[in-house]
Parts: C-alpha cells; structure tokens; sequence
C-alpha cells in the first residue's frame, strides 16, 4: 500500500506538474498569438499608412501631369499662333513684294517704251536736222559753182 500510495503521489506530481507545463505552454501559446497579431496590425497599420502616403503621392503626381499636359497645350496653342501670324506677315511681305515687283516692272516697260519713243523722235528729229543740212548744203553748193 505504501508503494501504492507513493506511485499515487508521483502520479498526482507528475499530473500538477504536466498541468503546469500545459498552463506555462498555454500561456506562452496565447503571448505567441497575442505578439502575432500585434506585430499583424501593426503591419496593417503602416501598410495602410504607406497605402495613404502612395495614393497622396499619386494624387501629386496626377496634378502635376495635368498640370504639364496644359502648359505644353498651351505652349503648343501659343507656337501655332505665332506660326499662323508670322505665315500671314509672311503671306502679306510676298503679295507686297510681288505687286512691288509688277508695277516696277511695268514701269520699266513704261520707262523704256518712252526711251524708245523718245529715241524715235530724237531720231526723225536727227533726220529731219541732216536733211535741211544737207539742203542747205547743196544749195550753198549750187551757189558758189553758179
């Protein structure tokens, strides 16, 4: 009986000590999951904060794309406009330089049709200048041989 009663003994130690390693385990099993989550909402937490700071990031960034397109548009309107000025300026100078050219062209038709007439006159003008010369001649000729 007193062997009994010490295999009881030992029995009912090693049944408080297997409790008290299953409470130790289960304590450390619940720290283990209670640091788990921590350390998982604490990652979800800068996840979202990172999540927040990127779509604030991209917001920016959109802004300033925008913000790019409309200037280069406007630069782009800008550029056309002064093209589109500068070909009409340009437009208008060849129109102003080809009338230019035609009316002095026709005056120099002009110009020299009148040379032309004028050295037609000077010419009948010569003629007519030779000829009573030459009458004259010819009858101071006749004159002196008479």
């Amino acid at each position: 009986m007193a062997q009994d009663n010490d295999e009881l003994i030992l029995a009912q130690a090693e049944l408080r000590d297997f409790k008290r390693t299953v409470l130790a385990l289960r304590q450390e099993l619940e720290t283990a999951h209670a640091e788990t989550d921590e350390r998982l909402r604490k990652s979800a937490l800068a996840a979202n904060t990172e999540i927040a700071q990127l779509k604030t990031t991209v917001a920016v960034l959109r802004e300033e794309l925008e913000k790019a397109r409309a200037e280069r548009d406007k630069a782009v309107q800008h550029a056309i406009a002064t093209n589109h000025n500068e070909i009409q300026q340009l437009k208008a100078t060849s129109a102003a330089l080809r009338d230019a050219l035609e009316a002095a062209r026709i005056d120099k038709v002009s110009s020299v049709n009148q040379a032309i007439s004028g050295a037609g006159a000077e010419i009948a003008q010569l003629h007519g200048t030779i000829r009573t010369l030459r009458e004259q001649l010819e009858t101071l000729s006749a004159k002196t041989t008479t």
